[in-house]
């Protein structure tokens, strides 16, 4: 996986995308469901490049080996330690698990097991709970 600089937006965004992708695929409700919550504005993203990191994180993905593709997307704990790193900031971490929550049960009101893993994973890196 590539390196962001420490508390970058691109650091931060990359978890919630992480958080998104883990059940297999992106849901239209769950951009918009960021849109409202104000996802850019919070990460210090500008508008559109949620899909760039989208785009970014795929790449790193499928260039190595760190998942398994089934039914859905089984990221390696310890890429997820990795990427949980890169974020120290305690209003960025709040942010993003807030938007990681808020995001995955935007379709239909559930967070699948494979979303749970990858958010209770960045939960267990950053010691909260």
């Amino acid at each position: 996986m590539r390196h962001y600089p420490l508390d970058s937006p691109r650091a931060a965004a990359r978890i919630v995308v992480m958080s998104l992708i883990a059940d297999g695929h992106i849901g239209s409700a769950e951009i918009e469901q960021l849109e409202r919550r104000g996802f850019y504005a919070r990460l210090g993203l500008r508008a559109g490049e949620l899909h760039e990191v989208v785009r970014e994180v795929c790449e790193d993905l499928t260039r190595c080996s760190y998942l398994t593709w089934d039914d859905a997307c089984r990221v390696d704990a310890r890429v997820v330690q990795a990427l949980a790193d890169e974020v120290r900031d305690e209003r960025m971490r709040r942010d993003v698990l807030m938007l990681c929550e808020s995001a995955v049960v935007a379709d239909d009101g559930v967070m699948t097991c494979t979303e749970a893993a990858v958010i209770d994973a960045v939960k267990r890196a950053w010691r909260m709970h």
